[in-house]
């Protein structure tokens, strides 16, 4: 099938649409310096990834049922710096900014040739949208990048309730569109095999993946995986993209 058959295209954040301007780690790692913080990047990052990861699985989709997303960010960044900073530091201060800093384009840039690509699939009529698994900053992000008007619909999984892969999500994306689109008419596209590529799928969408490495027991088709937005975009012009 190529992409002419295709009626709705939405995107996914973080890695694919947007990149960070230098890793979250090294961010945090430069805030908390202004406080005190003496340590490397390298513990930050360890530190960091355990800490995102101990939260999300103790309270998934950034706490949603539970605590608020600021409450949850804020935990994350105590239990990174736990231990680690003076007695004179303040860790809610120092949360607050990381939180308000990444609601900006300080720390958000669009992919090479993203914006190519949404203003191609424009000129085709497409509609777009976007699906993340985010918080409610998302909004404020894609306005800050400049690019919150070159979509129809933009969903986060805290506000929606439902995180990819879960179905519920996908179902809930064709429910914002203006006209009836079925699930085969649909495209998503993403940097995580899982939850978007093999999300997608059991939507019963078409899938495309951004990564130039993944792990999985069932690759994906080859047609469907791209390095970058740059070789999708010059796919899509040529007019060669078969999904």
């Amino acid at each position: 099938m190529s992409i002419k058959g295709i009626k709705l295209i939405t995107f996914d954040v973080t890695n694919t649409l947007l990149n960070f301007r230098m890793p979250a780690w090294q961010f945090y790692t430069l805030i908390a310096r202004d406080h005190g913080f003496i340590g490397n990047e390298e513990f930050v990052k360890g530190r960091f990834k355990d800490s995102y990861k101990v939260m999300l699985d103790k309270y998934p989709n950034f706490g949603r049922s539970k605590i608020t997303w600021e409450e949850w960010w804020t935990e994350v960044i105590k239990k990174t710096f736990e231990g680690q900073l003076p007695p004179s530091a303040n860790i809610f201060k120092i949360a607050d900014k990381l939180i308000n800093e990444f609601k900006t384009a300080n720390c958000w840039c669009v992919a090479p040739a993203g914006v190519r690509l949404l203003c191609e699939l424009q000129i085709q009529q497409k509609t777009l949208g976007v699906i993340s698994n985010f918080d409610p900053r998302l909004n404020q992000i894609l306005r800050s990048v400049k690019l919150w008007d070159n979509f129809d619909f933009v969903l986060n999984s805290y506000q929606v309730g439902y995180s990819k892969p879960d179905k519920r999500i996908f179902d809930h994306a064709l429910e914002q569109c203006k006209f009836l689109v079925r699930p085969s008419e649909a495209l998503h596209i993403g940097d995580d095999v899982n939850k978007d590529y093999e999300g997608a799928k059991a939507a019963g969408w078409h899938a495309i993946l951004i990564s130039n490495k993944y792990f999985t027991e069932k690759p994906p088709a080859q047609r469907h995986v791209f390095k970058n937005l740059e070789e999708l975009s010059l796919k899509i012009s040529q007019n060669n993209l078969q999904l």
